[in-house]
């Protein structure tokens, strides 16, 4: 009979944790740049699918998010855990794609003898590389789920069928390789066509095909164990059965079934192990990699990242000392390399809390207001996710979910169809969310006029103020806030946000966005200057054109 396989303690979620996904809205990895940290994430590109399901997940529960926190931890700070994890990956994986026959004591192929040999191989591999790697650090391992994996694989070590199985390995690796290659006779008719055939010889070497020149001159068969043929070595087809019923074949099948024979009857004693219960340590083991990583890459470029506090969900905060974000770091790393990183990347500060949960944020385009939204999303998915994030310091109550809504100018308004669609997104959100949830609005509205979206945008703004989510709300409509400054205790709710401008160097009168996020009230005169500037409108722009075609300005 099949035994079930010891399932190794897992990394992301500690002993009682219910596993099971809680329904809830993914965020868009679209509107919050969420794509580029996945790869970076991506240890080895092949996790990038489990990446972004621990991302999506969004784990509301303080005690499961500081359990991964500690063993992000232990990876950053012990150098050497984290190398024999990294070595041990690639064997931890291919655990995973062995398949095993239920009734190892049954007969059995050649072929199933040694991949269930191999896959023992990697079991016992995995074992002891894991549990050596663990054992280094000795009492420098803080983290509840590396201990408990310690402890896990500690106990595997100490059973007689694991003993046994490590002692004995070698003799029957050394069985198996008996079987290197196979020596055929060939009897050729008198037109030299091949007429009969039999297997002479099973040996313990392999075959190569014709050597080289250089490589006869000077002796390369005397330094190897391979035996070198006189011809191309011709490489069997995966695709191609051989005809069973061929009296050679069948000859050959008895053979090599006399070498497995033995080993398959050693194996039979091993029923119980199997490295399912092991294998699935390795899409964990990979996240952990790759946030160690992201996190040494990020920090060697200069900028900085944390461990947020986690603080209770019902306090609905959210403060970051030093905000920026990741997306925009890595893509800019990408473009520009690690040493302009630190001037180009402007960091800002986060503070929503349960008294005023909403920002109206405002400022010039490509001011920096997008970027500021995202890294807010991607502060909250990080830190759920158990991950440093980007900042010197934060605090953060976990969202049950993130809604997000960023306009797509470059869509074609046909009938007005995209205002229909903007107003149902919006509506299904409030039909959705909770005073728990994240609701970050990038320029909604846009696909109607100025007038009709300051009604609409101040209308949304109630709704969220008796909702009580968290939210920022990015818009050119900056009357929204006046409209709250005379609201009294709605507006005390509300921050206002503004992005700013400052002068490029050397040119006083030419502002340009600075990045920088800040508490404060719109500007429209200055957005509107700021934007006829940059078009040449300025009235001393205007002149100096004028003056250049040489037309004269009638009346000063």
């Amino acid at each position: 009979m099949s035994h079930p396989a010891p399932v190794a303690p897992s990394l992301l979620y500690p002993p009682g944790t219910d596993y099971r996904p809680a329904g809830r809205l993914a965020p868009s990895e679209a509107d919050l740049g969420l794509s580029a940290i996945i790869r970076a994430l991506d240890y080895d590109g092949r996790h990038s699918r489990f990446v972004a399901g621990v991302l999506a997940e969004l784990c509301a529960d303080p005690a499961v998010i500081a359990y991964r926190q500690d063993v992000l931890d232990d990876m950053l700070r012990l150098s050497e855990l984290a190398a024999g994890c990294a070595t041990l990956l690639p064997q931890l994986a291919e655990l995973a794609n062995a398949g095993g026959a239920s009734h190892w004591s049954d007969p059995i192929a050649l072929v199933q003898v040694g991949a269930r040999l191999a896959e023992l191989d990697g079991y016992v591999t995995c074992v002891d590389g894991l549990a050596a790697a663990l054992a280094a650090p000795r009492d420098q391992l803080r983290s509840a789920g590396l201990q408990a994996l310690r402890d896990f694989l500690a106990a595997i070590q100490a059973t007689p069928d694991y003993q046994r199985l490590a002692g004995e390995l070698p003799h029957l690796r050394a069985q198996l390789e008996q079987a290197g290659s196979v020596t055929l006779g060939i009897n050729l008719d008198g037109q030299l066509r091949p007429e009969s055939a039999t297997v002479l010889a099973i040996n313990p070497y392999r075959v190569g095909g014709k050597g080289s020149l250089l490589g006869r001159l000077f002796g390369e068969r005397a330094a190897t164990d391979t035996l070198r043929g006189i011809t191309a070595l011709f490489k069997a087809s995966d695709d191609r059965q051989h005809t069973a019923e061929h009296e050679l074949f069948r000859d050959l099948n008895r053979l090599l079934d006399r070498v497995a024979a033995p080993i398959a009857e050693a194996l039979a004693a091993y029923t119980r192990i199997n490295g399912a219960g092991l294998a699935a340590l390795a899409p964990e083991l990979a996240f952990y990699l790759g946030a160690a990583r992201l996190a040494d890459t990020i920090r060697a470029a200069g900028l900085p990242l944390c461990r947020p506090t986690i603080v209770p969900a019902n306090q609905r905060v959210c403060a970051i000392d030093g905000a920026y974000s990741l997306d925009l770091a890595l893509r800019l790393r990408l473009a520009r390399g690690d040493a302009a990183l630190p001037n180009m990347v402007v960091p800002n500060q986060v503070a929503f809390d349960q008294a005023r949960p909403i920002a109206i944020l405002t400022g010039p385009n490509s001011g920096g207001k997008t970027t500021y939204t995202r890294a807010v999303g991607q502060a909250h998915v990080l830190a759920q996710a158990g991950l440093l994030i980007a900042g010197q310091a934060a605090q953060i109550s976990p969202v049950d979910a993130i809604y997000s809504h960023f306009a797509a100018p470059e869509r074609a308004d046909i009938g007005g169809g995209r205002l229909a669609e903007e107003l149902e997104r919006l509506a299904w959100i409030f039909h959705q969310a909770s005073p728990a949830s994240l609701i970050l609005l990038n320029e909604p509205l846009a696909s109607t006029d100025h007038g009709a979206a300051r009604v609409l945008g101040r209308d949304i703004l109630a709704g969220l103020r008796l909702l009580g989510a968290r939210a920022i709300f990015v818009t050119h409509i900056y009357e929204l806030v006046d409209d709250l400054r005379g609201d009294g205790a709605a507006g005390a709710s509300v921050i206002s946000l503004v992005a700013g401008t400052s002068a490029l160097p050397g040119d006083s009168d030419t502002p340009a966005p600075s990045y920088s996020i800040t508490p404060g009230w719109p500007q429209p005169a200055g957005y509107a200057a700021e934007l006829a500037r940059r078009h040449g409108l300025g009235r001393e722009q205007i002149a100096a054109t004028l003056r250049e075609r040489g037309i004269g300005l009638a009346g000063g």
